[in-house]
Formats: C-alpha cells, structure tokens, sequence
C-alpha cells in the first residue's frame, strides 16, 4: 500500500494546489490542474493508496471556497474509488 501525505498548510493558491498534489501523486504531464482533472485521476488510481492530508483547515482558510470545494471533491473521489483510495483529513 502507498502513502501519500500533503501538508495542506503549505497550500496558499489554487496554482500551489495543483503543483504540490500532481507532484505528490505523481500526476502526468497532460493533468489538467483542475478539480474535475484531479477527481479523473483520483477515481483511476488502482493501486491500494492512502492519501494523508495534514492541517486540512488551512486549505479552508487560504483557499476558502475553492478549499471547501477541493475537499469535497476528494470525498466523493473516496467515495467512488473506494477498494484503491482511502483519504484521511487531520
């Protein structure tokens, strides 16, 4: 199983976003940097995979309702892609 932990205090802008998570998750060169993009390539991992986000509420407070949305999104990735990807939010 892989772990994959993302300190989300890290985190200022929606461009930091998409470089730290495609840069942690190994994303290809054709990602989107997007959440529909990022959702695609979450849903597809099939390989067991634990995604560890750190200080999650300063995604919210940086990011406020892109933040929100960006969590929510992963969530319902879990939701989807289940049996491949587990999420824990600290």
């Amino acid at each position: 199983m892989q772990q994959i932990s993302i300190d989300c205090a890290e985190i200022r802008s929606r461009e930091d976003f998409h470089r730290i998570f495609a840069a942690k998750l190994r994303l290809p060169e054709w990602y989107g940097e997007n959440l529909d993009a990022l959702f695609d390539c979450l849903t597809t991992i099939s390989a067991p995979t634990t995604l560890i986000l750190l200080h999650v509420q300063a995604l919210i407070n940086n990011l406020g309702g892109y933040g929100r949305a960006a969590i929510n999104m992963m969530e319902q990735a879990e939701r989807e892609n289940g049996a491949a990807l587990t999420i824990t939010m600290l």
